[in-house]
């Protein structure tokens, strides 16, 4: 769950009603599941600064900017003369024109002034033209490098699912995280985008099928049926979560918030407890996804 622009994405919410599973297997769902999606970032919010910091600061560039006036011609019926076709009228010698021979200095100091003009706006609509393209190249990187953060996170939630899909299997259930980047594509998922822990009832066959195939009980089974036994020697499964320790940063008292890059690079936050002082250290729970170190 997670409201566009105004708060990140999470997974802290209370079991649905019509979700028949034990309150154990939800409890590890979530509590695997929230700290990653409160990794995922949101790069829309990137955008909306870009817009602002390019709408100010062209805002800004606009009041600054010098008015590039053209200068008009002040002898100009001399030019509208030559202008209008005073070759192709006349046959006389173009040494007789009087164009060249009294108005050349005014009329090249004019051509002179206006060009310098035209220069220096050309170089301001180009400053104009660079400064934009740089923040919609920086803006658009950055995005990227978001998304691909994302997509790593998205990962770790998928086989966090994975891990816990024979529980709610055993209980009914089919579990699956779906982003709308798979269901319909990068362009719709990056403009709308939408994740997603979908349950589907299984069918009574099905959960047989399922339970005949594995040994796991679920927490509100009858405790007095047996268990079938396939071998006295058990798999050792790996740990759900691990344990790092967090040094407290100067500055930082009981009950403030703390930011904290996890082994896989992803970051959590998490409060500094009671009776903690800066520079001592105190352990934190992490999930396993987020404990291994990315490859």
């Amino acid at each position: 769950k997670g409201t566009l622009m105004t708060e990140t994405a999470k997974f802290d919410e209370p079991k649905p009603y019509t979700l028949q599973v034990s309150d154990d297997t939800w409890a590890s769902l979530r509590l695997r599941v929230d700290p990653l999606a409160r990794a995922i970032l949101e790069p829309h919010r990137l955008y909306v600064g870009a817009g602002l910091l390019c709408l100010l600061l062209g805002v800004a560039l606009v009041a600054v900017r010098p008015d590039f006036k053209i200068e008009e011609d002040a002898d100009d019926d001399i030019n509208a003369s030559y202008n209008g076709g005073y070759y192709a009228a006349d046959d006389q010698d173009a040494a007789a024109d009087d164009f060249w021979q009294g108005g050349d200095v005014n009329y090249n100091e004019w051509q002179y002034k206006n060009r310098a003009v035209r220069r220096e706006k050309l170089a301001w609509n180009l400053g104009f033209g660079l400064f934009f393209a740089a923040v919609i190249g920086a803006t658009g990187m950055v995005a990227w490098m978001m998304e691909s953060r994302n997509s790593r996170v998205d990962a770790f939630v998928g086989e966090v699912c994975g891990e816990l899909s024979s529980r709610f299997e055993q209980e009914g259930y089919a579990i699956q995280y779906k982003t709308r980047i798979q269901e319909e594509g990068a362009v719709m998922g990056h403009l709308f985008p939408e994740r997603a822990i979908c349950f589907r009832e299984l069918t009574e066959e099905e959960v047989r099928e399922r339970r005949a195939n594995s040994t796991y009980t679920p927490p509100d089974a009858d405790p007095e049926s047996p268990v079938k036994k396939t071998s006295k020697k058990k798999k050792k499964k790996e740990a759900a979560f691990g344990s790092i320790n967090v040094m407290v940063p100067d500055g930082f008292t009981s009950g403030q918030v703390v930011n904290v890059m996890t082994p896989s690079g992803l970051p959590i936050m998490v409060a500094v407890p009671n009776d903690i002082l800066p520079g001592q250290t105190f352990p934190v729970q992490i999930p396993a996804q987020m404990y291994r170190p990315r490859k």
